[in-house]
């Protein structure tokens, strides 16, 4: 009859411990500690100035100010239109470690005629 009584309490107690366990409240999102937000794309608009097998460079102007900004292309990048010299080119770009690697290119031929 004891080891009847001691087998039942040994389970209860270990039913109410489980239940216990499993009630506890999870923080919100733990695995959000752990990972970095994804960054922000930029874009920026000018002319092609160079273009090589996995970098292109582009010619901005902002106001007065004349600069030239190196990109990175690799697998993910998709480009629409030829990457040529001379082209006028909008990039979609992130920054990754001091460079900047192309997301989306989207290149307008030096001759392109304006529609509107």
């Amino acid at each position: 009859m004891r080891f009847r009584t001691s087998l039942c309490l040994a389970t209860l107690f270990l039913a109410f411990f489980t239940i216990a366990a499993w009630s506890t409240p999870l923080t919100a999102r733990p695995a959000a500690d752990r990972l970095q937000p994804a960054p922000d794309n930029q874009s920026l608009s000018g002319q092609i100035l160079s273009v090589g097998d996995a970098e292109f460079s582009l010619q901005v102007k902002k106001n007065q100010d004349v600069n030239t900004v190196q990109f990175l292309v690799d697998d993910k990048t998709t480009v629409e239109g030829k990457l040529s010299v001379g082209a006028h080119a909008t990039v979609e770009y992130r920054s990754n470690e001091g460079k900047n690697i192309a997301v989306h290119v989207i290149v307008t031929p030096a001759s392109a005629m304006s529609l509107y």
